[in-house]
């Protein structure tokens, strides 16, 4: 007996999860139920209508954005400036605003490629719906503002689209309202995007195309460089036909750099005299691989190009009249018969670059992605300071009094020194400045009883601000800063010195000990670039006016080039490498400097400039006295 109610208390347990897990199998399914949208057979048709009308237009939106380089509507910063963008064609509407050019930095944040999508989509889907003419049975009212929201997922993009309307039906008089449309297209536009970005920063920090231009200058034997030749013919060469050469090459050979980890074929096809036809077997494998990141970028295709059509600012130093010269020089006497030709020429180039990322992941739709910048080199070497960066996100915010009065967050800025030691700095003017509105938001003082140097304030709304700061005996500071959330900054000062005085000690190149002033007609220029920090200072003698010299109050090697001219031409210079300690800069009062004089005909003059750094160390380095 006892053993058969034991088996039914079992049976009774067992009944009991059952029915349990079956209540809890139908409250699931109703709460789903209740969490999905109901379509009824009328409003079915309009509803696959509308989501096809998002989906169609915007993979338009994204597509038009991919061509241009992260835009769809040009601001008017690129759309009134030509030097601004790379047209591929007269006549094409296809424009690559340069993410680098002239010193300016205008790259797309991904909020503003969003935003472009956004208002693509905004402006364009009621030419799509076109007043839903293709439902005679039904009476279609917008009922709100139609709204887009636009996400770059990893793999994909979803469109969120906010349209109110309300459905009427003429034969029976039904209403229904639909409001919520979501799409989500397999457009791997943030992939391509973080992808275009990795290139730029990569070549920011590296410089490698600048080098990889360099490279193709001196392993080219058509384009003159350093050399000597026992020859009493003159050697010439056009400046035009080098700049042809120069095109040539880029054309030829970008389009072989692999960046790693992405999908490219080295086994494509490369004409090898040493071995097989293959790029993996060929010089650009060793020299055109780039490592942008440690990330992985498969199902990415990333290709470079130039073309010889394609804008290109560029100078021959020294040249005349776009002429280009050797130097010769005929012996004396019983070796007259011999001459010796020596040039040593440098270049200067700025171009652009386009890259073009294209996804042919199987899992996404096919996308291309293009974006341009420009590769500046100068000297020989690579060139690529920013000064400025374009802002084309903010709104229409009225006028600056306006803008600088709606603040919006709390924003802690500390102000301190860019040196070892970091010490604090108070009573730096802060300056904020968002696109055209520049707001001045006072003074940092003393916090927390002299713990730290900095304030809190309320800035106002700027997705992509400039925060700059400014004191006597500093160098001025500035850094990116968002306020649309509160945030605490450190603004970094380098402290610096000036100097009113300094002086020139002149020294023949024949007799470097002998020492002289300058005479009435001859003029000094120098400059001081930091070999640490992005730092130069410039003067010039006799001193005109208000030109003092600055050095970073810190542990510094500076290249110091000084070159010293007549009223024709530069006759004298220094060039070399100069140390300075904090504690030399503190207790000096002026800097003395010493140059090289070398008299000769024009020749002369640009084989002593030439090797100017090799010739200046007869003389003494610059002096703080």
């Amino acid at each position: 007996m006892s053993k058969k109610r034991g088996q039914a208390t079992i049976f009774m347990v067992m009944a009991i999860i059952i029915l349990l897990l079956g209540s809890f199998f139908f409250f699931a399914q109703r709460a789903s139920l209740e969490k999905t949208e109901l379509i009824s057979p009328e409003t079915a048709p309009v509803k696959s209508f509308i989501d096809t009308c998002i989906t169609d237009v915007a993979r338009q939106g994204i597509t038009i954005l991919g061509l241009n380089g992260g835009y769809i509507n040009f601001p008017d910063e690129i759309e009134r400036s030509p030097r601004s963008y790379l047209q591929l064609g007269p006549v094409s509407s296809i424009k690559n605003p340069y993410w680098w050019y002239d010193g300016i930095e205008s790259v797309p944040s991904e909020s503003f490629i969003a935003g472009q999508i956004e208002g693509y989509i905004a402006s364009n889907l009621d030419s799509c719906i076109s007043g839903f003419t293709a439902f005679n049975q039904l009476d279609l009212k917008q009922k709100g503002k139609l709204e887009v929201k636009v996400t770059l997922n990893e793999n994909d993009v979803t469109v969120d689209v906010n349209y109110p309307l309300e459905l009427a039906n003429k034969l029976n008089s039904t209403t229904i309202m639909l409001e919520n449309f979501k799409e989500t297209l397999p457009i791997r536009l943030k992939k391509a995007y973080e992808t275009a970005k990795d290139i730029y920063e990569s070549e920011k920090r590296s410089f490698f195309l600048e080098f990889k231009t360099t490279d193709l200058i001196s392993m080219d034997e058509s384009i003159p460089t350093t050399g000597i030749e026992t020859s009493c013919r003159e050697k010439t060469w056009r400046v035009d036909r080098v700049q042809e050469k120069l095109k040539r090459l880029l054309n030829v050979n970008l389009p072989y750099i692999n960046i790693v980890n992405s999908d490219f074929n080295e086994n494509a096809y490369v004409p090898n005299p040493f071995g097989e036809d293959t790029y993996k077997d060929s010089y650009y494998e060793k020299h055109y691989k780039w490592q942008v990141s440690d990330k992985d970028y498969a199902g990415l295709k990333v290709s470079f190009a130039y073309e010889e059509s394609w804008p290109m600012q560029f100078n021959a130093r020294p040249s005349s009249n776009g002429i280009m010269k050797s130097n010769a020089q005929k012996s004396q006497g019983f070796l007259d018969f011999f001459c010796l030709h020596i040039w040593h020429f440098t270049y200067d180039a700025v171009y652009p670059v386009r890259i073009t990322i294209t996804d042919i992941a199987p899992e996404s739709e096919p996308y291309q992605f293009n974006f341009a910048f420009k590769v500046s080199v100068d000297h020989n070497q690579p060139r690529r300071e920013n000064f400025a960066s374009t802002l084309f996100e903010q709104p229409d915010l009225g006028n600056q009094e306006e803008y600088c009065n709606d603040v919006v967050n709390d924003i802690t800025v500390y102000t301190v020194e860019n040196t070892t030691v970091q010490k604090d700095v108070a009573h730096v003017n802060l300056t904020f400045v968002c696109g055209v509105f520049s707001c001045n938001m006072g003074e940092t003082d003393w916090l927390s009883f002299g713990a730290a140097a900095g304030l809190t304030k309320a800035f106002p709304y700027c997705v992509n601000g400039i925060l700059r700061g400014s004191r006597e005996g500093f160098e001025d500071g500035q850094m990116f800063m968002r306020t649309e959330t509160p945030g605490t900054y450190i603004l970094h000062l380098k402290p610096v010195k000036e100097f009113q005085y300094y002086d020139i000690v002149k020294h023949d190149f024949d007799n470097p000990i002998a020492e002289s002033g300058l005479r009435e007609n001859e003029r000094i220029s120098i400059t001081i670039k930091s070999l640490q920090d992005n730092f130069e200072s410039f003067g010039v003698y006799p001193i005109e006016r208000d030109f003092p010299i600055r050095l970073l109050n810190d542990n510094q090697e500076y290249e110091v080039t000084i070159y010293l001219s007549d009223e024709d031409s530069i006759i004298g210079g220094y060039k070399g490498i100069w140390k300075v300690s904090p504690e030399q800069v503190a207790s000096a009062k002026k800097i003395r400097f010493h140059v090289l004089e070398k008299q000769g005909s024009e020749d002369e003059a640009a084989l002593f400039v030439a090797g100017l750094d090799s010739y200046s160390k007869k003389v003494p380095q610059p002096e703080l006295v």
